[in-house]
């Protein structure tokens, strides 16, 4: 698997699904979930206002063919309450994504890590316990990764933690092909096409 940490901006995402996760406590959302309700006219601010989202822990929302985003679909995880995060619940949360997007055939993924810059917890320990439970969740797909690239949306300073927390969920699965790159690092053509073995 293929794995980019991008800086570059949202508008300019390409791929078949959008992760954000989202926050019970958070009205309207903030981070890159906060940028996307923006750029849907507060489409998910109105979901939350009309009760029909609430961020409850791992709660799941669906949305095909947004407009004003370039992706076909976006999949939004409930997290709760932002300072009643723990690391556990991100594994646990990374695992449910690593589900879903397996269960809807997605194959390119963008996934920004939720909370980074807000709240208690630290981004490489954030980093590290969502995507190790995402790749734990991978790794029970026979014989191929189901999502052969994941682009990982951030802010400029928030590049070294994220790259440092992807090294330590690394050492925690049973796969030695995921790769990373660094923003401003060139992908070869076809490498991000490229589907490799999970184990």
């Amino acid at each position: 698997m293929r794995i980019k940490i991008s800086t570059a901006s949202p508008d300019v995402l390409v791929g078949e699904a959008l992760v954000l996760g989202f926050f019970s406590d958070e009205r309207p959302p903030k981070g890159f979930c906060g940028f996307v309700d923006w750029r849907l006219n507060g489409m998910i601010s109105a979901e939350i206002a009309a009760g029909r989202l609430s961020g409850a822990y791992l709660e799941k929302a669906a949305c095909i063919f947004p407009e004003r985003i370039p992706i076909s679909r976006f999949l939004l995880f409930g997290l709760g309450g932002l300072y009643d995060l723990t690391y556990d619940k991100l594994y646990n949360a990374g695992y449910e994504m690593g589900r879903t997007v397996t269960g809807i055939g997605a194959t390119e993924l963008a996934l920004p890590i939720p909370a980074a810059g807000r709240g208690h917890l630290q981004l490489p320990g954030i980093t590290e316990a969502l995507m190790t439970g995402l790749f734990d969740a991978w790794a029970h797909e026979p014989g191929r990764c189901p999502v052969t690239s994941l682009e990982i949306p951030a802010a400029a300073d928030q590049t070294g933690d994220i790259r440092l927390g992807l090294d330590r969920s690394k050492q925690h699965v049973e796969t030695a092909d995921i790769e990373i790159w660094d923003p401003g690092e060139p992908i070869v053509a076809g490498d991000m096409d490229a589907a490799v073995p999970c184990t």
